[in-house]
């Protein structure tokens, strides 16, 4: 299928036949559908990468020099050799690159090194004046990262190909050989959550708000008894959440309710958009104090499509005193889970 002696580009001939023999092709651009940007190369006598490869200059019809005329997941592989620098809005091409590569396809781009090829720390390029970037395996790393979401791509190879580079030669003196960077990412099946930016974790109940009471910090406490309780009690503390799946465990206790049924409910719901928005919600009732008083919390399940959302968790009586003593809020628990669980109301 790779035969060593395909005439390509002048940069993929160099190491091509060791390509072939290590297997890397076979491993990376074994697909039926498989694009080759920047095919021809400099010289523009080049032929795709591959046998099966479709070649992309920017004479190709349809194509823009980012926009690849390809529908999204078509793709197999993409394969762009000593292209890349040349392309001033490289980042939204190297997207469309990703656009239109199926899961589990590669992206294999191969780039001058700027310490081996250019020999200098800024543009313009001494050997080629259509260079628009230098790159260094961090730099093209550290773009590509900012580029896409966590866990889209996986890093699969990263090499510096220095094969029959003369490191004797000045910066200023020309030199054969190899002086590139290869890269290859595999697109990977979108999660539905991002890393944890901290705030899943346990709050205190001093992080909440209250509308009244007594305590700070380990505790807050309502006397039912004393007066009409406000209709939302505690609430907070407006936790910016990643994307997720999250449980939420708030807890509480009535120390002296004794053999009282609650004649009220106790809500307790999940909010977005400053309150205007409960994707969750749960009822203390008579039918459940039992269960919910013994464990000491309340569980409630939720998904947050939006990254670093702000979120506040809330204890209201939207009937009155649920019964007649004490009511203490411990905190709440705010951890990140596998799926969303919906609770019965």
């Amino acid at each position: 299928m790779f035969a060593k002696d395909r005439i390509v580009g002048l940069e993929s001939q160099k190491s091509y036949a060791d390509k072939v023999e290590s297997g890397f092709f076979a491993k990376y651009l074994a697909g039926e559908n498989i694009l080759d940007v920047g095919f021809a190369g400099h010289e523009g006598t080049g032929q795709p990468i591959v046998a099966n490869a479709i070649g992309i200059d920017i004479n190709y019809p349809g194509y823009d020099g980012i926009r690849l005329p390809f529908d999204d997941e078509s793709q197999d592989a993409v394969y762009s050799s000593h292209c890349y620098e040349h392309i001033a809005d490289h980042i939204n091409a190297l997207k469309d690159w990703f656009r239109v590569l199926k899961v589990g396809g590669f992206i294999v781009l191969v780039v001058p090194h700027a310490h081996l090829f250019e020999r200098r720390e800024n543009l313009p390029s001494r050997w080629n004046a259509d260079h628009k970037h230098f790159f260094t395996p961090g730099k093209l790393l550290s773009e590509i990262e900012a580029a896409f979401p966590p866990n889209t791509f996986r890093v699969r190879h990263l090499c510096d190909n220095d094969k029959g580079f003369d490191y004797a030669a000045m910066p200023q003196d020309p030199v054969g050989g190899c002086f590139e960077i290869e890269l290859v990412l595999e697109k990977m099946p979108p999660l539905e959550w991002l890393p944890d930016n901290g705030n899943a974790r346990s709050w205190t109940a001093g992080e909440f708000r209250a509308a009244i009471g007594d305590g700070a910090g380990a505790w807050r406490e309502l006397d039912l008894t004393a007066a009409a309780p406000p209709h939302c009690w505690i609430y907070g503390p407006y936790a910016e959440l990643s994307k997720g799946h999250f449980t939420v465990q708030m807890f509480l206790e009535a120390p002296d309710i004794g053999e009282q049924r609650i004649q009220r409910p106790i809500l307790i719901d999940v909010a977005a958009d400053l309150g205007q928005s409960v994707v969750a919600q749960a009822l203390v009732t008579a039918e459940n104090q039992d269960e919910l008083f013994k464990r000491g919390y309340v569980e409630l399940h939720f998904y947050n499509a939006n990254h670093k959302a702000a979120y506040e968790f809330r204890m209201l009586f939207p009937e009155g005193a649920p019964f007649d003593g004490q009511l203490r809020f411990y905190g709440a628990k705010i951890s990140m889970s596998r799926q969303i669980r919906f609770v019965d109301l």
